[in-house]
């Protein structure tokens, strides 16, 4: 079988560094020889008629996009970006748009390379199109490709999937009631938290993006002691697959605010979704019954492991 040359653009965060690349990995088992670069490696752009894949974010890629943008298209590579960070909600949400935080709005004013806030997100996505990129954009939510179809750009969908690096249940004892995974200046996000301990939820918070006690191994171990995973997005209604597949994939139970079109989860069945307002109470009755909580639970683990995998959506991209 001939194997088919990628380029992968991939952000690689510190407390990773040296490990496997589940992505990448899942492309080779896919029949694809795959070269990683960085955003830094801008003079390893393929040549025309191979293929250079983004992923997560073309935002976190400046001199990759800038690039692109001024090569003539008869000269770029085919270009497929998986897109799976926050966009503003579609309108059959029927939300507001979403307001930005002091920080994420400084960013923007001094436009800062590391401003990934919803408006910038959707505006690095419309001025590729603009220009004819990319060849394929695959969205990691049906919520985000309902919110680019309203404004013409279409997209296919493929959720992230859980991949073997996302944990496993080790069968630990589960001494941690409640736990948020995530990073934590985010106000709204904060507020929501806040609240729940005031109301006597006994949570525990953790996220880092350099911290390798947060990521690996570690991560499964800290997930197995934990009862229920916290999901609170920094918009509303935002879509976390990556959150919700680690809670399921190791056995903790998700409870989350309302999340729209949260496909491929149903909720009642891989996760239980509630609103802010009464999280507390729902919070406090699965932690009471234990019973209620290993169906979801176990129901939710073979689904991740099973169906909502990683393999499975690199195969949807490739083919």
């Amino acid at each position: 079988m001939t194997r088919r040359p990628v380029t992968l653009c991939y952000r690689v965060l510190a407390a990773l560094v040296g490990s496997e690349i589940p992505f990448q990995e899942s492309l080779v088992r896919c029949g694809c020889d795959v070269t990683l670069v960085s955003d830094d490696a801008v003079d390893q752009i393929p040549r025309p008629g191979a293929w250079l894949v983004i992923f997560g974010n073309a935002a976190w890629y400046p001199n990759v996009t800038r690039k692109l943008l001024a090569t003539p298209r008869h000269r770029r590579p085919y270009v497929l970006i998986w897109h799976s960070e926050p966009l503003p909600p579609a309108r059959a949400a029927g939300l507001p748009a979403p307001w930005l935080s002091v920080r994420e709005v400084a960013k923007i004013m001094l436009r800062d390379p590391r401003a990934t806030d919803v408006y910038t997100n959707y505006r690095t996505l419309r001025s590729l199109q603009r220009a004819g990129i990319p060849d394929v954009l695959v969205l990691s939510s049906r919520g985000r490709q309902e919110f680019l179809a309203e404004r013409g750009i279409a997209g296919d969908f493929a959720a992230l999937g859980c991949g073997t690096s996302m944990g496993r249940d080790l069968g630990m004892l589960r001494d941690i009631d409640v736990l948020f995974l995530g990073i934590l200046n985010v106000p709204r996000r904060n507020r929501l938290l806040a609240a729940l301990r005031k109301q006597g939820i006994n949570l525990t918070m953790a996220g880092s993006w350099s911290d390798p006690s947060l990521w690996g191994e570690a991560r499964t171990r800290l997930l197995n002691r934990t009862k229920i995973l916290v999901n609170l997005a920094r918009t509303p209604s935002e879509f976390s697959g990556y959150r919700l597949s680690l809670g399921m994939a190791n056995g903790a139970l998700v409870v989350s605010e309302p999340i729209y079109r949260p496909e491929p989860f149903l909720p009642g069945t891989h996760f239980v979704m509630v609103s802010t307002e009464n999280m507390a109470a729902g919070i406090r009755h699965y932690l009471e019954a234990e019973d209620e909580r290993r169906i979801i639970t176990d129901t939710a683990a073979r689904f991740v492991k099973e169906h909502a995998t990683l393999e499975r959506s690199t195969e949807r991209i490739v083919a």
